[in-house]
């Protein structure tokens, strides 16, 4: 499978291989920063017209966006399994719940960026309301591991405020940012514009004055990058980093569930997801009960280059080497594998084994930062209390799970998880419910995608004041002051009940 961009502007070009095969799926552009800017320039000559749509039109539009992402969706999952090695099952469900989004973000924007009142207490003299402008144009940097479904966490609710986008997609997976555009596009406007390459390119969108905002996703140290060049523009950034998300089984929860649930959840997508449930943590009487059934079901998972495979190659070069050396490390410091751990040879791709560490040490790599990796580790608490301070103790605050025996406990656990967002009796939806806000804390970045956040998160809200009665308190500075008395009364009349009427009787009165 080949796709060629309409144009190449550039000698310079990326090639996109199959993880799995080592094959060429084809090659695109690698940017100049100068290049870069062009496509911004092209961005921002559609920003105007776009923008002085309503949101009722541009809610339409989003429709009709969906309807062409259904009918393309198999040759985009097959795209999107081509260029990041994923089974095509997976595939299939990552571009087909951004229709969900879609669908979301088109029925509930003019809700969520309709003008609303605003109190305009200390003072009754004045009324407010808060309007929601888009910015203009938002810079889109995405990653490789969903490289349809993470850009589709953002430009809906984007394009439904009212800016139009320029996507950089990752070099690893350029030709599903490009086939993405053009679905969107083919809708009837041109909102999204793609900028490929690799580092020069992410730099000079993030350090261009023609972006208005950034939102990033991907790993700290790329962050730092991204913040740097944002910097010299003063452009406000959204940021949604790695994770290292812990689920908590207490004594009493249903062991079964929690254990196939952490294997789905830690398996998925071989472990190359923010979200994936890295660590287990589980209180003394559920314990050993609990690594038996996670052992069991890790047992099940099959793992090699077939499509139908529930776990694919490793799609970042050398990572199957560093989490190695992470899991061997560990080992030597005493932590012990009870299932996976090896390599797998399996035609081109790098496999690893869904890996289980138990009686891992604290300060180990392999239990601290984020693997990306179908990599687990299970962690005995003595109670309640030390599941929740483990859970908290790394840098990562993404998201969490709990698995309690009662709805109470579980609430109790997870008010408590210095996380983003909290899952009960499950892992790792939150990314998925178009409705429900989504980000992290601490080193997992800031800023929220998804629900009525998004629509915010993408606008500038802008306070319009008006006056009650032709009053101008700002006049009353101007020339001989009023008398201290005249103050004080006015003070006593703000601070009285009643309506509207009897307290600007009492500021004519007062003093």
């Amino acid at each position: 499978m080949t796709i060629e961009p309409a144009e190449t502007r550039t000698a310079s070009v990326l090639r996109s291989t199959n993880p799995r095969t080592g094959e060429l799926v084809g090659e695109c552009a690698d940017m100049t920063a100068d290049e870069v800017e062009s496509v911004i320039a092209e961005a921002r000559r559609a920003a105007g017209g776009w923008a002085q749509r309503p949101v009722r039109d541009r809610a339409r539009h989003l429709r009709a966006i969906r309807r062409e992402w259904i009918r393309r969706a198999p040759e985009l999952a097959r795209l999107d399994a081509a260029e990041t090695g994923k089974s095509l099952i997976d595939a299939a469900y990552e571009v087909l719940a951004v229709s969900i989004n879609l669908d979301w973000c088109s029925w509930n924007a003019r809700r969520g960026l309709r003008t609303r009142r605003a109190a305009t207490f200390p003072t009754v003299l004045k009324r407010a309301r808060i309007e929601y402008d888009p910015y203009g144009v938002i810079g889109v940097i995405a990653p490789w591991n969903y490289p349809a479904g993470i850009p589709m966490q953002v430009i809906p609710w984007a394009l439904a405020a009212g800016n139009t986008v320029v996507l950089k997609p990752s070099e690893l997976s350029p030709l599903t940012g490009i086939l993405l555009a053009d679905i969107i596009n083919g809708a009837g406007a041109d909102v999204i514009h793609v900028a490929t390459g690799g580092a020069t390119a992410g730099g000079a969108l993030a350090s261009s004055g023609g972006i208005d905002k950034i939102e990033f996703t991907g790993s700290g140290p790329t962050a730092k990058h991204v913040l740097r060049g944002a910097a010299e523009n003063i452009t406000p950034v959204v940021m949604e980093l790695g994770g290292k998300d812990a689920l908590i089984v207490t004594d009493g929860a249903d062991i079964d569930a929690a254990a196939r649930t952490a294997v789905g959840a830690a398996f998925f997508n071989a472990g190359q997801t923010c979200m994936a449930t890295e660590r287990v943590i589980a209180t003394p009487g559920v314990h050993d009960e609990l690594v038996a059934a996670i052992r069991a079901e890790t047992a099940k998972v099959v793992v090699g280059p077939e499509p139908s495979s529930h776990v694919g190659p490793l799609t970042m070069p050398g990572s199957l080497d560093r989490v190695i050396a992470r899991i061997d490390d560990a080992v030597a410091d005493g932590a012990t594998i009870v299932a996976g751990g090896t390599r797998r040879t399996a035609g081109y791709g790098q496999y690893l084994e869904p890996t289980v560490l138990i009686d891992v040490p604290a300060h180990a790599e392999v239990l601290t930062e984020e693997n990306f990796a179908p990599v687990m580790c299970i962690q005995r608490a003595r109670d309640v209390d030390h599941a929740v301070e483990l859970s908290n103790r790394v840098d990562l605050g993404l998201s969490g799970s709990v698995f309690a025996a009662n709805r109470d406990e579980a609430r109790s656990i997870a008010r408590r998880l210095d996380t983003g967002g909290v899952v009960v009796g499950d892992a790792m939806v939150g990314a998925g419910l178009a409705g429900v806000a989504f980000g992290g804390v601490k080193r997992s970045g800031y800023g929220r995608l998804q629900g009525f956040d998004g629509f915010r998160e993408f606008s500038r809200s802008r306070a319009v004041i008006e006056p009650r009665i032709n009053v101008s308190l700002m006049a009353t500075l101007a020339g001989p002051r009023p008398d201290p008395g005249r103050i004080l009364a006015i003070a006593r009349a703000l601070r009285g009940g009643g309506g509207l009427r009897t307290r600007l009787q009492a500021l004519r009165g007062g003093g």
